[in-house]
């Protein structure tokens, strides 16, 4: 997968180095960084290299060559918006039987080159913004750098860079389901991608209705699951790049924050679930899909089609192991062999429901869960 090239361009050399670093080191497999303190070192880099992203400090803003870039790029927004007029002009002419050939070429070519431009500021002082401004994205300069490169992949995306071709050749997909709903069930999906982790780069999935992941986590979120889901379905952007507009990364492994409204879960078609699955298998860039599933959807079924092992876990006890039973029933009257290979049933072990603050997923690793989880993910403990 090719690595987006991202230019941090401040007359603050230490915070440009500091944040180019960042993002080379913490993101490297998605991002290479370079930061820049002065416009002429910039620009001849430019002539070097292509540039994906420009993040705008103080002493860049009134460059006249970097303004002139940025006009331009304007003039190509126009350019695609009559690509796109002329796209449909070109649909209802062959519906009609005429011979036209739309002029797109050049604007795809143009589209493919496009530089996505960011504008730093710092809210502690007072500054003034050129008009262009108003233009292009503006982003605060000192806030957390993992939430200002999602805010980067939220803009990035809405580019439409051309997908990369994929296969879904060492794609991994594991479902994970409790049909009693067990409240181990999300911290053993989690514990699996955790162990799954040092040899694989895993995207975790939460479909639960309610995960309470924010109040656990203490993260505030700005995107979540279906933010996500509809930006790939509708294909507003790079699939890769959808997913990092949101995405967050914990003990080694990647998450996208589970839906805050879980009613709106309801409302999404089977198709649509299979459909995005088919999307994050094919096009992330993960080589391995940990999907936490929740209520039984219209389609449910076709969906653990799609992975590779399922795991049914419940808890000890007659009522979690009634609605074991259940489920193998529904399962048998699929009258998919093939599926029913495919499913592992798991009785959880007695687990300590006790917890330190802010200790859990620590606690989940490092004691019985985390080693039942190693176990099933063929993970020694302890070893290389």
């Amino acid at each position: 997968m090719r690595k987006i090239s991202i230019a941090v361009c401040d007359t603050d050399r230490t915070y440009g180095q500091r944040l180019g670093e960042w993002l080379s080191l913490e993101r490297g497999d998605r991002v290479c960084g370079s930061s820049f303190s002065a416009p002429e070192n910039f620009l001849e880099f430019q002539k070097a290299g292509d540039v994906d992203v420009v993040l705008l400090g103080s002493g860049f803003w009134e460059e006249p060559a970097i303004t002139a870039q940025m006009k331009a790029a304007l003039a190509l927004q126009e350019l695609s918006a009559q690509a796109e007029e002329a796209v449909t002009e070109h649909k209802t002419a062959v519906q009609t039987g005429m011979q036209t050939e739309p002029k797109l070429q050049r604007e795809q070519k143009e589209n493919s080159g496009r530089i996505l431009w960011i504008y730093l500021t710092d809210s502690s002082v007072k500054q003034n913004l050129p008009d262009l401004a108003q233009n292009f994205p503006v982003i605060s300069k000192y806030q957390a750098a993992s939430q200002m490169v999602r805010e980067i992949f939220f803009y990035y995306q809405k580019l439409g860079i051309p997908e990369q071709e994929l296969t879904l050749a060492n794609r991994e997909i594991l479902g994970i389901y409790s049909p009693a709903h067990s409240i181990w069930q999300t911290p053993f999906a989690l514990t699996l991608a955790q162990a799954l982790s040092p040899k694989e780069k895993v995207l975790y999935v939460n479909f639960r209705e309610c995960a309470g992941f924010e109040e656990w986590l203490g993260e505030n979120y700005q995107r979540d699951l279906l933010d996500v889901m509809y930006l790939c379905l509708t294909g507003e952007g790079n699939i890769s790049d959808c997913i990092d507009s949101a995405v967050y990364s914990l003990e080694g492994f990647d998450y996208i924050p589970p839906a805050r409204d879980s009613e709106c879960l309801g409302e999404v078609s089977g198709r649509d679930y299979l459909q995005f699955i088919r999307l994050l298998a094919e096009k992330s860039g993960y080589e391995a899909l940990i999907l936490d599933l929740g209520m039984m959807f219209s389609g449910f079924f076709n969906l653990l089609e799609l992975c590779g092992k399922v795991y049914i876990v419940s808890e000890p006890g007659e009522l979690p192991e009634n609605a074991r039973k259940h489920f193998k029933q529904i399962a048998a009257r699929q009258e998919n062999p093939q599926l029913e290979r495919k499913i592992s049933y798991l009785q959880l072990p007695e687990l300590n429901k006790g917890f330190r603050r802010g200790e859990k997923m620590q606690q989940w690793i490092w004691g019985e869960l985390g080693d039942y989880a190693r176990q099933i993910a063929g993970v020694q403990g302890g070893t290389d």
